[in-house]
């Protein structure tokens, strides 16, 4: 059920540097690594958008996903749940 929150926690901790070793693949990692160019160049201020975005969103998607297993498994696993 805390799974969601799990992977928020590590990317989080790796975005800081205390996560994983340099050099494996993080999401946290990622959005570091592309720290520099979410603002983009004076001339063009939207011109990587997709190095940041991608990462993020790929974050949100695996944690909704993860959050909405856990609530079906919930939803089946739970007496309670099942009179309503």
């Amino acid at each position: 059920m805390r799974i969601g929150i799990t992977i928020i926690y590590a990317a989080a901790l790796s975005f800081l540097g205390l996560g994983s070793e340099t050099g494996y693949a993080d999401w946290g990692q990622m959005v570091a690594m592309c720290r520099n160019w979410i603002v983009g160049l004076p001339e063009n201020r939207l011109a990587y958008w997709y190095v940041v975005f991608i990462p993020g969103f790929t974050i949100a998607l695996f944690v909704l996903g993860w959050n909405l297993l856990g609530d079906a498994a919930r939803h089946v696993f739970d007496p309670r749940m099942r009179r309503k």
